[in-house]
Protein backbone atom coordinates (compact mmCIF):
# COMPACT_ATOMS: atom_id res chain seq x y z
CA UNK A 1 0.00 0.00 0.00
CA UNK A 2 2.84 2.39 0.87
CA UNK A 3 4.54 1.75 -2.48
CA UNK A 4 1.22 2.25 -4.27
CA UNK A 5 0.70 5.62 -2.58
CA UNK A 6 4.24 6.68 -3.47
CA UNK A 7 3.68 5.66 -7.08
CA UNK A 8 0.38 7.58 -7.15
CA UNK A 9 2.07 10.66 -5.67
CA UNK A 10 4.79 10.75 -8.34
CA UNK A 11 2.24 10.06 -11.06
CA UNK A 12 0.24 13.10 -9.96
CA UNK A 13 3.40 15.23 -9.75
CA UNK A 14 4.31 14.19 -13.28
CA UNK A 15 0.84 15.08 -14.54
CA UNK A 16 0.98 18.47 -12.86
CA UNK A 17 4.40 19.18 -14.37
CA UNK A 18 3.23 18.09 -17.80
CA UNK A 19 0.18 20.31 -17.56
CA UNK A 20 2.34 23.22 -16.44
CA UNK A 21 4.59 22.74 -19.46
CA UNK A 22 1.59 22.79 -21.79
CA UNK A 23 0.13 25.83 -20.04
CA UNK A 24 3.41 27.72 -20.51
CA UNK A 25 2.82 27.90 -24.28
CA UNK A 26 0.89 31.12 -24.75
CA UNK A 27 -0.69 32.90 -27.71
CA UNK A 28 -0.04 36.61 -27.43
CA UNK A 29 -0.66 39.76 -29.47
CA UNK A 30 0.52 43.33 -29.69
CA UNK A 31 -0.43 46.24 -31.92
CA UNK A 32 2.18 47.70 -34.25
CA UNK A 33 2.84 51.42 -34.52
CA UNK A 34 0.69 51.52 -37.68
CA UNK A 35 -2.23 49.75 -36.01
CA UNK A 36 -1.78 46.13 -37.15
CA UNK A 37 -2.55 43.40 -34.58
CA UNK A 38 0.37 40.97 -34.59
CA UNK A 39 0.47 37.48 -33.09
CA UNK A 40 3.30 35.49 -31.54
CA UNK A 41 3.74 32.32 -29.51
CA UNK A 42 5.69 32.51 -26.27
CA UNK A 43 6.92 29.69 -24.09
CA UNK A 44 9.43 29.31 -21.31
CA UNK A 45 11.59 31.75 -19.44
CA UNK A 46 15.24 32.64 -19.21
CA UNK A 47 17.77 35.41 -19.54
CA UNK A 48 18.18 34.74 -23.27
CA UNK A 49 15.33 34.95 -25.80
CA UNK A 50 15.15 32.84 -28.95
CA UNK A 51 13.19 34.80 -31.57
CA UNK A 52 12.00 32.72 -34.55
CA UNK A 53 10.89 34.40 -37.80
CA UNK A 54 9.26 32.03 -40.33
CA UNK A 55 9.40 31.98 -44.10
CA UNK A 56 7.08 33.15 -46.84
CA UNK A 57 3.42 32.89 -45.75
CA UNK A 58 4.28 30.39 -43.00
CA UNK A 59 2.81 30.41 -39.45
CA UNK A 60 4.73 30.55 -36.18
CA UNK A 61 3.60 26.99 -35.34
CA UNK A 62 6.01 25.57 -37.91
CA UNK A 63 8.69 25.95 -35.18
CA UNK A 64 6.76 23.71 -32.77
CA UNK A 65 9.64 21.23 -32.39
CA UNK A 66 11.94 24.10 -31.36
CA UNK A 67 9.37 25.60 -28.98
CA UNK A 68 9.08 22.19 -27.29
CA UNK A 69 12.83 21.58 -27.19
CA UNK A 70 14.12 24.95 -25.97
CA UNK A 71 11.49 26.51 -23.72
CA UNK A 72 12.87 24.69 -20.68
CA UNK A 73 16.06 26.79 -20.92
CA UNK A 74 15.09 29.95 -22.80
CA UNK A 75 12.18 32.22 -23.48
CA UNK A 76 11.14 31.08 -26.95
CA UNK A 77 9.13 33.45 -29.14
CA UNK A 78 7.83 32.39 -32.56
CA UNK A 79 6.48 35.30 -34.57
CA UNK A 80 3.69 35.53 -37.14
CA UNK A 81 4.80 38.29 -39.55
CA UNK A 82 2.03 40.56 -40.73
CA UNK A 83 -0.28 38.86 -43.20
CA UNK A 84 0.72 35.39 -42.00
CA UNK A 85 -0.52 32.95 -39.37
CA UNK A 86 -2.77 34.78 -36.94
CA UNK A 87 -1.36 38.26 -37.51
CA UNK A 88 -3.29 41.03 -39.21
CA UNK A 89 -2.08 42.87 -42.25
CA UNK A 90 -3.82 43.86 -45.46
CA UNK A 91 -2.53 44.68 -48.95
CA UNK A 92 -0.84 48.06 -48.69
CA UNK A 93 0.54 47.26 -45.22
CA UNK A 94 3.06 44.60 -46.21
CA UNK A 95 6.12 46.48 -47.47
CA UNK A 96 9.63 45.47 -46.45
CA UNK A 97 10.08 48.45 -44.13
CA UNK A 98 6.97 47.55 -42.14
CA UNK A 99 7.95 43.88 -41.85
CA UNK A 100 11.41 44.81 -40.52
CA UNK A 101 9.90 47.36 -38.13
CA UNK A 102 7.58 44.69 -36.76
CA UNK A 103 10.58 42.66 -35.54
CA UNK A 104 11.92 45.73 -33.76
CA UNK A 105 8.53 46.42 -32.17
CA UNK A 106 8.17 42.77 -31.15
CA UNK A 107 11.50 42.98 -29.30
CA UNK A 108 10.37 46.20 -27.63
CA UNK A 109 7.00 44.71 -26.71
CA UNK A 110 8.46 41.61 -25.04
CA UNK A 111 11.18 43.79 -23.44
CA UNK A 112 13.94 41.54 -24.71
CA UNK A 113 17.27 42.24 -23.02
CA UNK A 114 19.32 39.63 -24.89
CA UNK A 115 18.23 37.54 -27.86
CA UNK A 116 19.21 35.13 -30.60
CA UNK A 117 17.44 35.89 -33.88
CA UNK A 118 16.52 32.86 -35.99
CA UNK A 119 15.27 33.51 -39.53
CA UNK A 120 14.18 30.85 -42.00
CA UNK A 121 13.73 31.27 -45.76
CA UNK A 122 12.17 34.71 -46.35
CA UNK A 123 12.77 35.23 -42.63
CA UNK A 124 16.53 35.22 -43.40
CA UNK A 125 16.11 38.26 -45.61
CA UNK A 126 13.79 39.98 -43.16
CA UNK A 127 16.08 39.31 -40.21
CA UNK A 128 19.02 40.81 -42.11
CA UNK A 129 16.89 43.77 -43.23
CA UNK A 130 15.91 44.35 -39.60
CA UNK A 131 19.56 44.30 -38.50
CA UNK A 132 20.56 46.69 -41.28
CA UNK A 133 17.85 49.12 -40.24
CA UNK A 134 17.98 48.84 -36.46
CA UNK A 135 21.42 47.51 -35.60
CA UNK A 136 22.45 44.57 -33.45
CA UNK A 137 22.16 46.01 -29.96
CA UNK A 138 21.33 43.17 -27.52
CA UNK A 139 21.78 40.57 -30.28
CA UNK A 140 23.76 37.62 -28.92
CA UNK A 141 23.79 35.51 -32.07
CA UNK A 142 22.19 35.10 -35.48
CA UNK A 143 20.85 31.88 -37.03
CA UNK A 144 20.05 31.88 -40.77
CA UNK A 145 18.21 28.87 -42.18
CA UNK A 146 18.22 27.85 -45.83
CA UNK A 147 18.09 30.97 -47.93
CA UNK A 148 20.50 33.03 -49.96
CA UNK A 149 22.65 35.53 -48.05
CA UNK A 150 23.94 37.34 -51.13
CA UNK A 151 27.29 35.54 -51.23
CA UNK A 152 28.88 34.37 -54.47
CA UNK A 153 26.66 33.52 -57.42
CA UNK A 154 22.87 33.42 -57.04
CA UNK A 155 21.69 29.83 -56.46
CA UNK A 156 19.88 28.03 -59.25
CA UNK A 157 16.15 28.61 -59.13
CA UNK A 158 14.13 25.72 -57.76
CA UNK A 159 11.74 23.86 -60.05
CA UNK A 160 8.59 25.85 -60.69
CA UNK A 161 10.03 29.05 -59.21
CA UNK A 162 9.11 31.04 -62.31
CA UNK A 163 5.44 30.18 -61.96
CA UNK A 164 3.49 32.84 -60.11
CA UNK A 165 -0.22 32.12 -60.60
CA UNK A 166 -2.48 35.00 -59.61
CA UNK A 167 -5.88 33.41 -60.14
CA UNK A 168 -7.24 32.22 -56.78
CA UNK A 169 -7.78 28.56 -57.62
CA UNK A 170 -4.46 28.21 -59.45
CA UNK A 171 -2.65 29.89 -56.57
CA UNK A 172 -4.31 27.57 -54.06
CA UNK A 173 -3.22 24.51 -56.05
CA UNK A 174 0.30 25.91 -56.42
CA UNK A 175 0.60 26.50 -52.67
CA UNK A 176 -0.78 23.05 -51.85
CA UNK A 177 2.13 21.49 -53.75
CA UNK A 178 4.65 24.12 -52.60
CA UNK A 179 3.91 23.42 -48.94
CA UNK A 180 4.17 19.66 -49.25
CA UNK A 181 7.39 19.89 -51.26
CA UNK A 182 9.08 21.75 -48.38
CA UNK A 183 9.28 18.48 -46.45
CA UNK A 184 10.98 15.15 -47.02
CA UNK A 185 9.47 13.66 -43.88
CA UNK A 186 5.92 12.92 -42.84
CA UNK A 187 4.29 16.00 -41.33
CA UNK A 188 1.19 15.83 -39.15
CA UNK A 189 -2.18 16.67 -40.62
CA UNK A 190 -2.64 19.30 -37.91
CA UNK A 191 0.57 21.07 -38.94
CA UNK A 192 -0.35 20.98 -42.62
CA UNK A 193 -3.78 22.43 -41.82
CA UNK A 194 -2.22 25.34 -39.91
CA UNK A 195 0.15 26.02 -42.81
CA UNK A 196 -2.63 25.78 -45.39
CA UNK A 197 -4.69 28.31 -43.41
CA UNK A 198 -1.73 30.68 -43.20
CA UNK A 199 -0.79 30.57 -46.88
CA UNK A 200 -4.36 31.33 -47.92
CA UNK A 201 -4.58 34.54 -45.89
CA UNK A 202 -3.47 37.00 -48.57
CA UNK A 203 -4.63 37.59 -52.14
CA UNK A 204 -2.18 35.98 -54.58
CA UNK A 205 -0.78 39.31 -55.85
CA UNK A 206 -0.05 40.48 -52.30
CA UNK A 207 1.54 37.14 -51.42
CA UNK A 208 3.90 37.33 -54.41
CA UNK A 209 4.76 40.94 -53.61
CA UNK A 210 6.26 39.81 -50.30
CA UNK A 211 9.06 38.19 -52.30
CA UNK A 212 9.88 41.39 -54.20
CA UNK A 213 12.37 42.99 -51.82
CA UNK A 214 13.69 46.42 -52.89
CA UNK A 215 17.37 45.59 -52.34
CA UNK A 216 20.26 44.09 -54.32
CA UNK A 217 21.85 40.83 -53.15
CA UNK A 218 24.77 42.79 -51.71
CA UNK A 219 22.43 44.36 -49.14
CA UNK A 220 22.09 40.98 -47.40
CA UNK A 221 25.75 40.00 -47.87
CA UNK A 222 26.90 43.23 -46.23
CA UNK A 223 24.48 42.71 -43.34
CA UNK A 224 25.92 39.27 -42.60
CA UNK A 225 29.51 40.44 -42.84
CA UNK A 226 29.11 43.39 -40.52
CA UNK A 227 27.47 41.40 -37.71
CA UNK A 228 30.06 40.94 -34.97
CA UNK A 229 28.10 38.33 -33.01
CA UNK A 230 28.29 34.56 -33.73
CA UNK A 231 26.47 33.38 -36.86
CA UNK A 232 25.18 29.91 -37.74
CA UNK A 233 24.19 29.24 -41.35
CA UNK A 234 22.08 26.04 -41.53
CA UNK A 235 21.48 25.00 -45.13
CA UNK A 236 20.52 22.33 -47.62
CA UNK A 237 23.05 21.51 -50.40
CA UNK A 238 21.50 24.15 -52.69
CA UNK A 239 23.29 26.86 -50.68
CA UNK A 240 26.57 24.99 -50.21
CA UNK A 241 28.58 27.46 -52.32
CA UNK A 242 27.30 30.41 -50.29
CA UNK A 243 28.19 28.56 -47.10
CA UNK A 244 31.76 28.10 -48.31
CA UNK A 245 32.00 31.75 -49.34
CA UNK A 246 30.77 32.79 -45.90
CA UNK A 247 33.36 30.59 -44.19
CA UNK A 248 36.07 32.13 -46.36
CA UNK A 249 34.94 35.66 -45.48
CA UNK A 250 34.31 34.92 -41.80
CA UNK A 251 36.14 31.77 -40.66
CA UNK A 252 34.59 31.92 -37.18
CA UNK A 253 31.03 31.37 -38.41
CA UNK A 254 29.36 27.98 -38.19
CA UNK A 255 27.98 26.41 -41.38
CA UNK A 256 26.05 23.14 -41.26
CA UNK A 257 24.76 21.37 -44.34
CA UNK A 258 21.72 19.13 -43.88
CA UNK A 259 21.84 16.64 -46.72
CA UNK A 260 18.60 14.73 -47.20
CA UNK A 261 16.40 17.40 -45.62
CA UNK A 262 13.77 19.50 -47.32
CA UNK A 263 13.61 23.27 -47.14
CA UNK A 264 12.06 23.05 -43.66
CA UNK A 265 15.25 21.55 -42.20
CA UNK A 266 14.18 22.05 -38.59
CA UNK A 267 11.04 19.97 -39.18
CA UNK A 268 12.51 17.21 -41.35
CA UNK A 269 15.59 16.70 -39.18
CA UNK A 270 14.35 18.26 -35.97
CA UNK A 271 16.50 16.16 -33.64
CA UNK A 272 19.72 16.90 -35.52
CA UNK A 273 18.83 20.56 -35.98
CA UNK A 274 17.97 21.00 -32.30
CA UNK A 275 21.17 19.26 -31.25
CA UNK A 276 23.24 21.56 -33.47
CA UNK A 277 21.39 24.62 -32.22
CA UNK A 278 21.95 23.51 -28.61
CA UNK A 279 25.68 23.22 -29.29
CA UNK A 280 25.72 26.66 -30.91
CA UNK A 281 23.83 28.24 -27.99
CA UNK A 282 25.99 26.51 -25.38
CA UNK A 283 29.06 28.07 -26.98
CA UNK A 284 27.62 31.54 -26.27
CA UNK A 285 27.92 31.04 -22.50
Amino acid sequence: MKLYRLFLFWLIVGMVNANAAVASVQDRHFTSSDGVRLHYIQSGDGELDLIFVPGWLMPAEIFQAQIDAFSSRYRVIAFDPRGQGRSGGKPGQLDAQARARDIQELLQHVQSRSYVLVGWSLGVMEALDFLNRYGSDRLRALVLIDNSIGMGKPPLASAGASRRPTEARAFSEFMHHFVRNMFKSNVSTAMLEKIDQSVSRLPPSSAWNLLSKPYPREYYRDAVLKISTPVWYAITPRFSEQGQDLLHARPAVKVTEFDGAGHAIFVDQAERFNSALTEFLDALQ
